[in-house]
């Protein structure tokens, strides 16, 4: 018998309704069923946003869950507008943002709003602790604290198992909330009989709990490639855990890092505390991809290696397409600038380092603003650094590059 899979999130799929197979319930993003934080912020949302025209308006916002608060948090954002106001802000753009946060509150989490052209362009509300009210106006969107509240999130799968089966939930990268999944294996524990050996009874419920588990192992690999995982939590009875991980394909042992979290299948309460241990467990992944990252900037700054660091040569990079991953400083204070053209490679230190080409005027932009808009548009990874992160490249901006 194959193993039964079922998928669920939001209200159930017609189709799960009759006839056979694997049953999926799912949900399409609508008024009802918004955009999830994974999608609203994937690299696909961003270059959309960066390809709109500007100039734009950023803002950051810790919204307020508190209803009798409330007068302090509008408070808190007329100081902001009035701030963007003194510094040029189009009174239109203004209105339209005001009119989106003041529909978003009360609230928990922060919101992330971008608007240009009297229209809030993008929006998205982010779960979690805020860091904090931000505003910034400018050619482009600012997009760094954005992207590093994403790459806090890193996709990972959970799986709680037992000797029957498991229940997976797949987060994708900057997705609080999950897609859940229930795999019963092809076999059911076997009842022991009167007349059974002690000896056979145990072979045969083993044989049945390891033929569960690679059915398990089955779903959990295609999990970890569907959300592009490389954290998988384990939670549930020890022998299955043991038997699922007998069971992984080597390539998944060898590039996916396992560990641990409490509870199990049964309802038992754990699940809360459970998830306070995945959201700790994800957070450490997160700092050990960024320490990675930066011992492999380190290795790649040895001669013949493919570093690159500085705010010239990083430039040079981009302008050549030959940038792989970026790693940029997102410090608030720093003020320096750049110049960039219509294309993704448009990309000077200094205005009079461009050489007409027919493509299009150039623009001024905040530096960091300009390198993500160049790495995103031409296909590389970024990584926003704290200031004063040990390691950093040279200047707050570097990366690895594609070739030399």
């Amino acid at each position: 018998m194959p193993p039964h899979l079922v998928t669920w999130k939001g209200e159930p799929d017609p189709r799960a309704l009759g006839g056979s197979g694997p049953r999926v319930d799912g949900a399409v993003p609508s008024k009802e069923n918004p955009m999830t934080t994974a999608t609203a912020t994937d690299t696909g949302t961003l270059r959309e946003l960066l390809q709109a025209p500007g100039p734009f308006l950023s803002v950051y916002f810790d919204r307020e869950p508190r209803p009798q608060l409330a007068q302090a948090a509008q408070s808190r954002w007329r100081g902001l507008t009035a701030r963007l106001a003194d510094e040029g802000a189009a009174p239109a753009t203004l209105d339209a943002l005001t009119a989106e946060v003041m529909d978003r509150l009360p609230g928990t989490g922060a919101l992330a709003a971008f608007a240009a052209e009297g229209k809030v362009r993008h929006v998205v509300e982010l779960p979690g602790d805020g860091h904090g009210d931000l505003a910034v106006s400018g050619t482009l969107p600012h997009l760094l604290p954005l992207m590093e509240w994403r790459q806090d999130h890193p996709a990972h799968v959970v799986v709680v198992v037992d000797r029957a089966g498991a229940d997976l939930l797949l987060y994708a990268e900057g997705s609080t909330e999950p897609v859940r999944r229930t795999v019963t294996g092809p076999d059911d524990e076997i009842g022991r009989s009167s007349g059974l050996p002690q000896m056979r009874f145990q072979h045969r419920a083993e044989d049945s709990w390891e033929h569960n588990a690679a059915a398990v192992a089955d779903a959990v690999t295609e999990a970890l490639d569907e959300v592009s995982a490389r954290l998988l939590l384990l939670a549930g009875d020890v022998r299955a855990r043991q038997y699922l991980t007998k069971h992984l394909p080597a390539r998944v042992r060898s590039s996916v890092s396992v560990g641990q979290v409490s509870g199990s299948r049964s309802e038992d309460g754990s699940g809360s505390g459970r998830a306070a241990q995945v959201a700790a467990e994800a957070a450490a992944a997160a700092r050990e991809e960024t320490a990675g990252l930066l011992r492999r900037l380190d290795e790649e700054r040895a001669p013949g290696g493919h570093a690159v660091e500085g705010v010239h040569a990083t430039l040079q990079a981009l302008a050549a397409g030959r940038v792989g991953t970026l790693a940029v400083t997102d410090d608030p204070q720093d003020s320096r600038t750049a110049w960039f053209g219509p294309g993704p490679t448009d990309v000077y230190e200094h205005r009079e380092d461009f050489v007409p080409n027919g493509s299009g005027p150039l623009a001024s932009g905040r530096l960091a603003d300009v390198v993500v808009r160049s790495a995103l548009l031409t296909g590389a990874d970024v990584r926003i650094l704290e200031p004063d992160t040990p390691g950093a490249p040279a200047q707050g901006t570097g990366g690895i590059c594609r070739f030399g």
